[in-house]
């Protein structure tokens, strides 16, 4: 007779992990696979709802213009990947590769709009660029050969649309472009400038070469993020951009047509197609940068990060960045900043400020309960989200690198990272269909929890951060735990947690700033009541909205929701870092989370275990 092997502490916690996951990530998606089946409206509880592929007959018809909206989302999001990737590359390589003066407040400036939210920077760029009393528009006319009284830029011009979209994604390849460069050797790239090759072709024929895996990873990951960003296309693209897939998916739920029902089969649809074409990505992702050490250039006794000496190129080089950064980082945030003072479109000029400004707005702001109903909500969305994730991922990422090595482990492996290739407004729009059909049973549809669930998909970030960190955790500890009698539930709690604690910290906080930020998810789920600081902020200064639009009150609130973000992330960051000081500080007087270990009791090794 076979005697069943009783389920530890370990087992069923690794379990509930894993039903957690696949919860918040595959549930929706199979939701959203058999809306597309089955419709028109609802898939089920709707008399007319049947099983067929109508949905699919209209996309590749004429009504669901499929082909158009694959050509425009092509141009916008490779556009707008070109603009960011060229100008992060371009800004790494200069303050970490070159001598160009000025390098760290070059890294402040660029990573300046990452601490605004999308939906406020969206909002800056369009007050920056406003026909009429845009900032940049008029510098622009000041110019000998621009005439008018408006333009001559038009932000509701598609190519502009591309550029505002590239140019608010600039911080985040920068932010991955960093380590990159300033971990490759430059003993290459030394010898080929003495061999005589010219700079330029020293990185075209020896910088970009090692980088490509890198970089193609890097261009990969831009692309998923930028085919589910909604908020520059909501802001900007009703007119000429209507046919992005983020926006055409968001008027599809929204149907603003008298006496129309939402289309929810067709944008499940739409949301296949795409969520296939980025899962193709993500798995070109995968492929590229599984052996991208082959080309790795650090060593260890000879490593040495070089400079290059621009020479006469060194104040152009500044003058260009300049020229680049005063409009991205500077433009937006002031624009912001004198919508919110001037209680309607008026000039930038000293007359105005002199005669017009104001703080009517920020007093509104401030004693509106509405507000702070909103930013409550949102701490608590963005709070629960990320302790969800951050949890679940760590239970996943110890136990994938813990376990045996089988297919069972490699699928989930595959499916804990899955999130990163789920653009965001198929995540929302997964997630809505799922708990409007739940809604049945279990009245979650509407509320602050569906927001929270829906916000928790993006454990993957956690995940894969948080595996790195427990791969590189010794066994030794553990077998000696083991060795003293705890189980591995008991070890997992009291010796590994607190190794990964500095990692879980900085994943929660990453997580939370995430989730404050958040828009694109909130507008799919959130009603008047349960709505977050963003879509509150939207309301404000969308024209669509006319119930709520003021926009010198949603400037100022974007300016304070700005500024409580960041004093929130750099609270939370601070705090962390003081109690994992002092924790290390304390693990030198005592053994890991107070377990008595035998001093060698345990052979050392860090293989895998069941």
């Amino acid at each position: 007779m076979i005697r069943r092997r009783r389920p530890t502490g370990m087992m069923l916690v690794a379990a509930a992990a894993v039903l957690i996951m696949l919860y918040l990530i595959l549930v929706p998606l199979g939701m959203q696979a058999v809306a597309s089946l089955r419709g028109p409206f609802l898939p089920f509880f709707i008399p007319d709802a049947k099983w067929g592929f109508e949905n699919y007959t209209e996309l590749y018809g004429s009504v669901g213009s499929l082909g158009r909206t694959v050509w425009v989302t092509a141009l916008f999001v490779g556009g707008a990947a070109a603009i960011s990737i060229s100008i992060a590359a371009g800004l790494a390589w200069l303050t970490v590769r070159t001598d160009i003066p000025g390098r760290n407040l070059i890294t402040v400036l660029v990573l300046a709009p990452a601490v605004i939210p999308p939906i406020v920077l969206a909002q800056g760029f369009y007050l920056m660029l406003a026909p009429e009393s845009g900032v940049f528009n008029q510098l622009l006319r000041l110019l000998p050969l621009v005439d008018g009284a408006s333009g001559p830029i038009d932000p509701f011009a598609f190519p502009s649309i591309v550029v505002i979209q590239g140019l608010s994604f600039i911080p985040f390849p920068y932010l991955l472009f960093l380590p990159i460069l300033q971990n490759m050797d430059g003993t290459l790239e030394e010898a080929a400038r003495a061999s005589g090759a010219r700079w330029s072709a020293t990185i075209r024929r020896i910088t970009i070469p090692m980088l490509w895996p890198a970089l193609f990873g890097v261009i990969l990951l831009e692309v998923i993020l930028l085919m589910g960003s909604l908020e520059v296309p909501l802001l900007f693209g009703n007119q000429s951009g209507r046919d992005i897939f983020a926006l055409r998916m968001w008027n599809f739920v929204r149907s603003g047509t008298p006496g129309q029902l939402p289309q929810y089969g067709l944008a499940a649809v739409y949301g296949m197609h795409f969520f296939l074409t980025a899962s193709v990505l993500f798995t070109v992702y995968w492929r590229v940068t599984k052996n991208a050490h082959l080309r790795a250039s650090v060593s260890g006794k000879g490593f040495r990060p070089s400079r290059l000496a621009l020479g006469r190129w060194k104040y152009p080089s500044l003058a260009a960045v300049t020229l680049l950064l005063v409009p991205t980082a500077v433009f937006p945030l002031l624009a912001l900043v004198w919508s919110a003072i001037i209680p309607y479109q008026a000039a930038i000029n000293w007359d105005n400020f002199t005669n017009l400004a104001e703080l009517d707005a920020f007093s509104t702001i401030i004693q509106d309960g509405e507000f702070w109903a909103s930013l409550w909500r949102t701490v608590i969305i963005a709070g629960l989200s990320a302790t969800i994730a951050v949890l679940v991922a760590t239970v996943l990422a110890y136990t994938v690198a813990r376990g045996r090595r089988s297919w069972s482990l490699r699928v989930l492996d595959v499916i804990s990272s899955a999130s990163i290739a789920i653009p965001a407004v198929i995540a929302g729009f997964s997630t809505f269909i799922l708990y409007l059909v739940m809604n049945r049973y279990v009245q979650i549809s509407g509320t602050i929890w569906a927001l929270v669930l829906a916000y928790s998909y993006r454990l993957s970030i956690a995940y894969r951060t948080t595996l790195a960190a427990t791969l590189q955790i010794k066994m030794e500890l553990e077998e000696a735990a083991w060795a003293s009698g705890a189980s591995r539930l008991e070890t997992f709690r009291r010796v590994v947690l607190p190794l990964l604690l500095p990692t879980m910290s900085l994943m929660w906080i990453a997580l939370f700033v995430l989730g404050s930020h958040e828009f694109t998810l909130a507008v799919f789920l959130a009603t008047p009541d349960t709505g977050p600081l963003s879509t509150y902020v939207y309301s404000r200064f969308s024209a669509n909205e006319a119930g709520t639009y003021a926009p010198a009150e949603g400037a100022a609130a974007g300016l304070v929701f700005t500024a409580l973000v960041l004093l929130l992330g750099y609270g939370l960051q601070l705090a962390m870092s003081r109690r994992t000081i002092a924790r290390t500080g304390a693990a030198g007087r005592r053994s890991p989370a107070g377990l008595a270990l035998p001093p060698s009791s345990a052979p050392s090794g860090s293989g895998r275990v069941s």
